[in-house]
């Protein structure tokens, strides 16, 4: 009987470890996978920590991966192709905004939301301190979606607009909701107040963003900025009285309080304390990226975009565009999910998710051209790359290389490069007179072409047979060269 009840035990404990396991593996995991160590500057302590995702590849924190970008639109899961605002929530879940009203994406479905309560054309989604989601509407006010319960917040209940834009939460968890006709905030039984202080009546108010101690920064059209203090908008500027350009767009630093991201309609984003003027602010400069229209804090780094553009800014502070996403016009947002895979919303072209790619597109890295590669060869740590319009090499620590082989090749279209048992370069040119190239360990240079008894200039491949001899293909037939001559030509008659 006891080994029996042992038996049933045993059993009882298997299926619970089961049911842990299977728990454990549905829930979320931020940031996994990629585990790093570094010394932090000036000590010699070593510090670990978890970093995965697009963002952090696109923006080289993440070694030795590259990056991918998947689209959504009509054609692949969204019901439209645009989307103007997506959150990526705490428990997991994407949440996409768009005309079409509100869709929710576990990874692999996209789960259209019901539009009878009042989900319909939705312009900014916000996530607050309960867990709860906030989506603002085009033209029907708020809906909150508190689990599986929805409460909608209209004019009727005291908005000052029902077209919505942006949200943003103070520490004693009043919601501010930003509108086109101004400012008001639902506290914590969702009862909708008009803030104190200054008034922004008339004024559509399109961004709002809280830093580290609370305080809540905003942005409206016409260029004004203002900031709020316990349900109070306590200071408001124009950009003419800071003395720079008109503001598009704000973000809080992140990091420090009272310290903001202004960006404005030209090239040039301002950063330092709120309120300051231009003098004593800081420039940083983007580039071609003009009509800056959003600016935010995602995967350790700021991103900035336009219209049609994105990019970020290194430690450094100097901006690096994203050229290569598919996404050229509609930019509405970007934001990260809770994997480190960034997000872009466009009006014209769905949605966007920036993701990693085991391979590495070293040619990019290294600041190459994209050309067409026909050949490939590592020796020593260096790769050798060859194209329609010369030779490139690429350094073992990832960069360009230019040297005597280079200048040698110039714009030659190379067809095949290899190396023999000694490490010497076989470079077959198809351009230029060149003919079969040696590059040898000595860093000496040797050409076999016509006037030394080749076939043709123009070199296809070569091969090396068993007993070391090696086999030249070109258009004017077979070459075999032994011990750096060569012996034979096989040709048509």
């Amino acid at each position: 009987m006891k080994t029996k009840q042992n038996k049933i035990k045993y059993a009882l404990v298997l299926c619970s470890l089961f049911a842990a396991v299977m728990l454990a593996a549905v829930r979320p995991v931020k940031k996994a996978y990629a585990n790093e160590v570094q010394i932090k500057p000036d000590t010699e302590t070593a510090v670990s920590y978890d970093t995965y995702g697009g963002g952090y590849a696109a923006t080289g924190q993440l070694k030795n991966v590259g990056y991918s970008t998947v689209v959504y639109d009509a054609t692949s899961g969204l019901p439209t192709s645009d989307a103007m605002y997506i959150l990526g929530a705490d428990n997991g879940y994407v949440w996409i905004g768009g005309y079409a009203g509100v869709i929710r994406y576990d990874g692999l479905l996209f789960e259209r939301m019901d539009t009878s309560q009042g989900l319909t054309s939705a312009r900014g989604i916000f996530e607050d301190s309960r867990g709860r989601i906030w989506v603002g509407t085009n033209d029907n006010g708020v809906v909150v979606i508190d689990g599986e319960k929805q409460i909608h917040l209209t004019y009727k209940d005291g908005l000052v607009s029902s077209s919505i834009r942006n949200f943003a939460e103070d520490d004693k968890g009043n919601v501010f909701i930003a509108t086109t006709d101004g400012i008001c905030y639902a506290d914590n039984d969702l009862k909708v107040h008009i803030p104190d202080g200054e008034d922004l009546t008339g004024e559509r108010v399109l961004r709002l963003d809280k830093d580290i101690k609370g305080r809540i920064y905003g942005q409206a059209s016409g260029g004004i900025v203002f900031a709020i203090d316990d349900c109070a908008i306590t200071e408001i500027y124009n950009s003419e009285a800071l003395g720079i350009d008109t503001v598009t767009t704000l973000m809080a630093d992140p990091k420090k309080p009272g310290r903001v991201y202004l960006g404005t309609e030209g090239n040039t984003v301002y950063y330092g304390a709120f309120g300051e003027k231009a003098n004593k602010l800081t420039k940083i400069k983007t580039g071609s990226l003009t009509g800056i229209h959003w600016i935010n804090f995602d995967c350790d780094r700021v991103w900035i975009s336009s219209m049609s553009q994105a990019g970020y800014l290194d430690e450094g502070n100097s901006f690096h565009i994203l050229d290569d996403i598919p996404f050229s016009g509609g930019i509405e947002m970007i934001t990260s999910d809770y994997q480190g895979n960034i997000w872009m919303a466009s009006s014209t072209q769905g949605a966007m998710k920036l993701v990693t790619n085991n391979f590495v597109d070293v040619t990019k890295k290294a600041g190459l051209p994209q050309e067409v590669s026909n050949a490939a060869c590592l020796l020593d740590g260096w790769l050798y790359i060859g194209t329609d319009a010369g030779l490139k090499i690429i350094s073992d620590d990832g960069s360009a290389v230019e040297n005597e082989l280079t200048g040698y090749i110039g714009d030659s279209r190379i067809r095949c490069i290899k190396k023999d048992e000694d490490d010497n370069l076989w470079i077959c040119s198809y351009t230029n007179e060149l003919g079969l190239v040696c590059y040898r360990k000595d860093k000496s240079i040797i050409s076999y072409t016509t006037d030394n008894g080749m076939p043709s200039n123009q070199v296809r491949g070569v091969t090396f047979a068993k007993n070391g001899d090696m086999l030249v293909a070109t258009t004017g037939g077979l070459a075999v060269i032994r011990d750096d001559e060569i012996i034979k030509k096989v040709v048509a008659d």
